[in-house]
Order: C-alpha cells, then structure tokens, then sequence
C-alpha cells in the first residue's frame, strides 16, 4: 500500500523517493521498452513453474533465467526485463567503458555458497549507493506499478481462468495491427495535443487519457446502440462517460461464462 504523499505524487505524476533512490514516471518518450519490460514487474508467480512458486518474487526471476542458462535451455529473460524498467525508472544512464562496451550502473550480488540465489541488485544513481533485496522489493514493486499505472495481479486468483479468460479474449480480438506511431497519432487528434509534446508524458497519464477516449467514445456508441434496439447480454460495456463499469473478478467467474462469450455480445430485441 502507498503512503499519502506517495498516492499524491502518483497522481501528480511528481519522482518517489525509496531507499535513498528517486524513481521518476516513465516517460512516453520510453514507450516501446517500457511496453516490453513491464512484464518483468507485472508477471503472476503462481504461473511460473512450482518451484519458483515459493521464492520470493524476485529471487524466481533470477532463478528461473539462471537455470535455463545452466541447462542450455531460452530464458524467458523475465529478471533482464525487470532490470531494463528498473533503469528506466530511474533514469540511469548508459555508460561507456574505456574499451567502448555499454553499461549502467547496476550490479548483480548472488549467494557466495549458491550462485542461482540473488542477494541483492546494487544501484549507484549519481551519489547515491543503495541496494534492492528480495526482501524490500514487494514494496518497490508496489510502487512502480502504481507509478506506471500497471495494475498487478493478484496471486490468490486461479491461474487456470486466467489463462482460459486470456485464450477467450485473444480468440474474440479483432485482427489489429498493434503500432505505437499510430495509438500515439490517434491519442494526438482525439486530445487536440501535438504528437511530440506528447513523448514527454508519463506512460501513466498517456494510458489514462487512452482509456478515457474509449470510455467516452464506447459510451456513444452502446448508447447508439441501444436506442436503435440493441441488447446487450452482459449489460452494457460502457453505461457512463466517467467511470469504467465495475466487472468485479475476472478471475472468479465460472469457465462457462467466459465460454458464454463466443457466442457474441450484442443481441436485437
């Protein structure tokens, strides 16, 4: 949980101090790595293999990679995602070494008796010497998704429904091509804002303001919709222009239902 004045810069979009570390908002502008890290921060233990289950959470991310390094075998690279956001939120520079090799300022500790177990990651951010443990990251954590506006999850849900709700949603998408030029083009024109000021939002507030446009526009047309005769079987998706309906646990709904939804969502009178 956040403090006050913690919720109060979150919603500011203002840096957090932690540890003696600021963390500052990503920024638009770190889109497509913040798109591609955040996995590293938002992954559900409970579906990791059962024996990272029981490890801390970022004790199994090392883990994890670790082991399939020492079998020969892909790493998920779920522990370097992790790294690159943590950068990314503390806006650590790159560096250069004399003999030209790139690298930030990040060092990894590990058990001298067990190499697979993390210690601790080492962090200088200009003056500052701080380390992140196992121990302390639940609550850095905590921080970074609120941050980023990233929601998540929560391990007491049954990680079977997840993955059949994913599987549903992923069958009814619609074929889209996903391009962040164009979300950020389409964000510029509904919100009247010149696409490059827009690189210096936070990804917080550019996914807020997204979700507003489809709150707003979803609104119109289910009202459309339903005056022309529409019904739809779950109620409406977007009953008002401010607030987003409350759905409860995705998690916790009986398969059947999520099945239920193949069959389509909007049905004539």
């Amino acid at each position: 949980m956040l403090n006050r004045e913690q919720q109060d810069a979150v919603q500011r979009g203002k840096p957090i101090m932690w540890n003696g570390l600021t963390l500052y908002p990503i920024l638009v502008s770190d889109y497509l790595q913040f798109s591609d890290a955040k996995m590293g921060l938002m992954v559900a233990q409970q579906t990791l293999p059962v024996k990272y289950v029981c490890m801390r959470f970022l004790e199994a991310l090392y883990a994890m990679d670790y082991d399939a390094r020492m079998n020969g075998e892909q790493e998920r690279g779920l522990f370097l995602r992790l790294l690159i956001f943590l950068r990314l939120a503390m806006r650590l520079p790159i560096k250069k070494s004399e003999d030209g090799k790139e690298y930030v300022e990040m060092y990894i500790a590990t058990s001298r008796d067990e190499p697979r177990k993390l210690a601790s990651i080492k962090v200088k951010q200009g003056d500052v010497n701080a380390e992140i443990t196992p121990k302390n990251f639940g609550q850095l954590r905590t921080i970074l998704a609120a941050q980023n506006g990233i929601e998540l999850p929560d391990e007491t849900d049954n990680p079977e429904l997840i993955q059949a709700e994913k599987d549903i949603a992923a069958h009814n998408a619609p074929n889209l091509k996903p391009d962040f030029e164009a979300l950020l083009y389409s964000v510029a024109v509904k919100t009247g804002a010149q696409p490059e000021d827009i690189y210096d939002w936070t990804v917080r507030r550019f996914a807020l303001t997204e979700e507003a446009i489809t709150r707003t526009t979803g609104h119109l047309i289910a009202a459309l919709t339903e005056a022309n005769g529409g019904k739809y079987k779950e109620g409406n998706p977007f009953p008002s222009w401010k607030y987003d309906r409350n759905e409860g646990s995705h998690a916790l709904i009986s398969f059947e239902s999520l099945q239920s939804r193949l069959s389509g969502s909007v049905e004539k009178r």
